[in-house]
Formats: C-alpha cells, structure tokens, sequence
C-alpha cells in the first residue's frame, strides 16, 4: 500500500510539474503576441484560454476525449493518448492554463506604463522590453501564477479520471489515490494521502503568501 501513496505522489508531482512548465510558455506567448492587440481574435481567444476556469472538470474531460486531442491524433495519426501519463498531463494544463495567464497577465498590466514608453523611445524593441524588462517587473506574478497552477495540478480529478483513468503506477495521482482508498474504506491509507496532500498544500500557502506579503 506505501509503494501506492509513493507512485502516486512521484506522479501528481510529475504531472504538475510538467503542465505547469507547458502552460507558462503557452500564458507567456500568447501574452507577448496579443497584449497590446484589441481586436475580435484576443477576445475570443480570451475566452478560450479562461474557459476551463467556469467549466466543471468533468466536461473538461468530455471535450478532450471528443476533441482534435483525443479523436484525431488516433485516428490520424495512430497516437493514443488516452489511459496514458500524457493525458494526465493535458487535462492538467488545460485547468491551470487560466490560473498561470491570468496571474501572469494582471501582473504584467499593473506595470507603469511610462516605464514601457520610455524604453521604446531610447530603442528598445518589443521583444528587448518584454524580456528584459516586463517579465522581471512582473517576476511576483509569474511565481504566483506558478503556485496556483501546481496546486491547482496537483487537486485535479475530474478532468483526469475521463482521460488518463485511474491506473496505479501510471496515471494515478494523489487525488485519486485518496478516492480508491476511501472507496475501500480503507481509514490508514487515507489518512495517509490526506496528510501528504495537506503537508504539500500547506507548503504552497506559506510560499505563496511570503511572495505576497507586501500585498496584504
């Protein structure tokens, strides 16, 4: 039963990790190439981006399994991604996608624009401004954005129980551990995963509120 707790924790940990790398580039290049557009597209794409924010896991799951990810990337190209390690990782960028651009965009929005227009007109170019000066500027943000998106990660369930399964070993994670142990009534072993689970939880508090003290 310990190796269960193991392997799942060493996989939540894996899964968030990974998704949280993904959807920071993905937050922070959508960010750099649609900040200062305002037009029809970003609106939308907005919409998109934030929409798993409103959106039961479940139905999060649904879409995947029915969706260009989960249908045409077997059909086509004979790539299953289902029951694997790699939908676990997909349905989680999908639910923190919103958390990281969103954190991440407030930030960078909340930067004095004086100091922008300066740099533009000493020469910068775009790509100079937003590397090396908005993105360290915004540093709090894209840790904060970071912290939501593995805790996020790392509670997922809904999403990932329709695409990955719950298979120990391979795509079970904390939460679903927890749920096939109480399923099982088996009292040590949740108690177990609740205290890991919280030990982890605990951690990201402390960590996030350190990085917004001044804020508070």
């Amino acid at each position: 039963m310990n190796n269960i707790i193991v392997n799942s924790t060493i996989t939540s940990i894996k899964v968030s990790l990974i998704s949280v790398l993904i959807t920071f580039f993905i937050s922070i290049t959508f960010i750099y190439f649609n900040s200062y557009k305002k037009n029809k597209k970003k609106s939308i794409m907005d919409i998109l981006i934030l929409l798993p924010m409103f959106v039961p896991p479940s139905a999060i799951g649904y879409i995947i399994l029915n969706s260009f990810i989960g249908v045409i990337l077997e059909k086509y190209f004979n790539i299953r991604i289902i029951f694997t390690i790699q939908a676990c990782i997909i349905a989680s960028v999908i639910v923190t996608l919103p958390l990281m651009y969103q954190s991440i965009k407030t930030s960078i929005f909340a930067i004095d624009q004086d100091i922008i227009n300066a740099s533009k007109l000493d020469g910068a170019s775009d790509f100079k401004i937003f590397t090396k000066i908005i993105l360290p500027l915004c540093k709090n943000g894209i840790y904060s954005g970071i912290l939501l998106s593995f805790a996020r990660s790392l509670g997922e369930f809904g999403a990932t129980i329709l695409v990955a399964g719950n298979i120990p070993g391979k795509t079970q994670t904390l939460p679903m551990a927890m749920y096939n142990a109480i399923e099982a009534n088996q009292t040590k072993t949740t108690i177990i995963i609740l205290f890991v689970i919280l030990s982890i939880s605990i951690l990201l508090i402390i960590i996030y509120h350190n990085l917004n003290k001044d804020k508070i």
